[in-house]
């Protein structure tokens, strides 16, 4: 349970009485839940939203399920797809091995059925990207997320940028001269200090456990693993 805990999942189905069945279940399972109507729908929300796993019924309007799956596919090899159709024949199949759907189920789905299945994509999920750090807090390789707890933790772009550094490093202590290439390299004609550096780290704490982040006195800083 604890690998959907961390995953936004997309839902898409365009029946409200089976949206309001499943709705509360899926969004007790996973961190944040999307809720399509429609393939445009859907597809605009995995452009704009952080998206790990989608859940879709083919039978959708203005943009069917296969239309979707390959639209994304064209942007997004990996992400986690889950097809719900309510028939089995061979061109169907083919379409999803083809479009490489994590799992596919038969409606009417059961919710324990449901469940399974998205327990077994969220563990691939999970083993494939996910990073355990110190202080009970994970780091999402893939979308760039940070999980403090159950929280997902907003990062600005050079929080981001030093944070990505240094989980790369592995523990090892990362050199303030590789971060200021790495986190100013679009910017380095401005006058950067060794106290834009302090500032920075210091302001990353403020949202995160502050023994994450260590100082390694005259070697420069390192994350807790």
């Amino acid at each position: 349970m604890k690998a959907l805990k961390n995953l936004n999942i997309l839902y898409v189905e365009d029946e409200d009485e089976i949206i309001e069945k499943y709705s509360y279940f899926l969004r007790e399972l996973c961190h944040i839940l999307y809720i399509a109507r429609d393939g445009e729908e859907a597809y605009q929300l995995y452009k704009e939203k952080n998206i790990h796993l989608i859940v879709m019924d083919f039978l959708i309007p203005k943009m069917n399920g296969i239309s979707l799956a390959k639209a994304i596919r064209e942007e997004d090899e990996d992400i986690a797809l889950i097809a719900l159709t309510a028939h089995s024949d061979r061109e169907i199949l083919l379409d999803i091995v083809s479009l490489n759907f994590s799992a596919y189920l038969i409606k009417p789905v059961g919710r324990v059925d449901l469940m399974n299945a998205l327990l077994k994509v969220a563990k691939k999920i999970e083993g494939g990207r996910n990073i355990p750090l110190a202080y009970n807090c994970l780091w999402d390789s893939k979308s760039k997320t940070l999980f403090c707890g159950d929280d997902s933790i907003t990062l600005t772009k050079r929080e981001l940028k030093l944070f990505e550094l240094l989980v790369s490093k592995g523990g090892v202590p990362c050199s303030e001269d590789e971060i200021f290439f790495y986190v100013w390299g679009d910017d380095i004609d401005r006058t950067i200090t060794n106290s834009s550096i302090r500032t920075l780290v210091k302001n990353l704490r403020k949202k995160i456990p502050k023994d994450l982040i260590k100082n390694q006195y005259g070697v420069g800083y390192k994350i807790e693993f």
